[in-house]
């Protein structure tokens, strides 16, 4: 989610607002914060989908082969 006011963002001074504005600050902040984090989970798991994807698909290809056990050995503890 990226910025797309035309506005220029503006400096706020958070020591000189009043109880109200300190308020919407930092309510604001913590939104936009979250947003972010939000955006960067949906992005995450669009591209683990997309992976996925791509490797069902490369499955379904009749050239590969299935997979062969090459050697097995007992699991030692």
């Amino acid at each position: 989610m990226s910025d797309q006011s035309d506005e220029p963002r503006q400096d706020v001074d958070f020591r000189r607002l009043n109880w109200l504005g300190k308020t919407v600050y930092l309510g604001g902040s913590a939104l936009r914060l979250t947003a972010n984090l939000i955006d960067s989970a949906v992005d995450r798991a669009a591209s683990i989908a997309e992976e996925s994807k791509r490797a069902f698909d490369r499955e379904l290809d009749p050239d590969i082969e299935d997979a062969t056990v090459i050697e097995e050995r007992d699991r030692e503890d």
